[in-house]
């Protein structure tokens, strides 16, 4: 997905100039309307090819979810968002998942984490041998605004972990 990385961070620097101060008055309504949204000129699409009984799937949500008692919670604070990850084990229970993003409601997935993370039900697709495995690490972000930072930094190690951990299809899950 091909676009000016300099234009976005001239216009993503002035956007936050200009909207900071409504940000944390929490008036957040026009100044997403000014958001510098990165539009892509292509879909960078990959046909789907093998077959799911031998193949490594992983989840990636957008959901803000962090292990509580050993990851740190997003920033869910600052106006640029937060561009990391947090790895969750495909062994997860909800009792031990936090939710850190400030923008929608966490009712839902704090009654069930597999609405927004299905990972339970890709466990089970696994061991009914739909699948060929789910990858022991598994990923969430949080909302981010710095799309420079992510497209840099964050996205590239991304990457390098899930070809590492040899994962072959990745279900993404946006909040």
């Amino acid at each position: 997905m091909p676009f000016n990385l300099e234009k976005f961070k001239t216009a993503y620097q002035k956007w936050v100039s200009e909207s900071l101060p409504e940000y944390e008055a929490g008036r957040m309504t026009e100044i997403v309307k000014r958001y510098p949204f990165v539009v892509s000129d292509d879909i960078p699409w990959t046909p789907y090819r093998g077959r799911p009984s031998e193949q490594t799937f992983a989840l990636v949500t957008s959901g803000g979810l962090f292990l509580k008692d050993s990851q740190p919670a997003f920033d869910d604070v600052s106006i640029h968002g937060d561009p990391s990850f947090r790895v969750i084990p495909k062994s997860v229970s909800q009792k031990d998942i936090g939710i850190a993003h400030a923008h929608y409601d966490h009712s839902l997935a704090e009654q069930d984490i597999d609405i927004i993370f299905p990972i339970h039900r890709l466990n089970e697709l696994a061991e009914e041998k739909i699948i060929g495995k789910v990858a022991d690490s598994n990923y969430s972000f949080s909302y981010v605004n710095d799309v420079a930072t992510l497209v840099t930094e964050t996205i590239p190690e991304y990457i390098s972990r899930i070809k590492a951990d040899g994962v072959d299809v990745v279900l993404l899950m946006p909040v």
